[in-house]
């Protein structure tokens, strides 16, 4: 894989830290406005140039927002990994400062890179047959 990465997901940006394998160069920053229009815009500047070799893959934590950003990655090309919140804060282990977002996508990419990522499944939106997946799941009974 040539592109690893960790996207830390929150209303008023994403912030991203990630590493080319065959060079070792790291990338960090911020992508302001976490959303679809301005995350596309980012990964068709930064990997659809066609001069990553290898592929894009990124991990991004299962809490609010991380559909849109599973998405998004799909479509420019990268594979989406989706961290389970509790076992990545597990996997961190006692803090010894404050926690930041520019950590949390850095703790991301290092489990990533390591394969030791804890991951969720991620939910097709539609099942094959056109129905949505909420309309899948039994009804609560009251």
């Amino acid at each position: 894989m040539a592109i690893v990465g960790g996207l830390d997901v929150h209303r008023q940006q994403i912030t991203f830290d990630y590493v080319d394998t065959e060079t070792g160069q790291v990338s960090t920053g911020q992508i302001p406005g976490a959303d679809r229009r301005q995350l596309s815009a980012w990964l068709h500047r930064r990997f659809e140039d066609g001069g990553v070799q290898g592929g894009v893959e990124f991990a991004v934590e299962g809490c609010t927002g991380w559909r849109y950003v599973a998405e998004e990655l799909t479509s420019a090309g990268a594979v989406a990994r989706l961290a389970e919140p509790a076992e990545t804060a597990a996997a961190r282990g006692r803090k010894k400062r404050a926690k930041t977002d520019r950590a949390d996508a850095r703790l991301m990419r290092d489990l990533l890179v390591q394969d030791r990522l804890p991951t969720c499944w991620i939910p097709p939106e539609r099942d094959p047959r056109g129905a949505s997946v909420a309309g899948l799941l039994p009804r609560s009974q009251p």
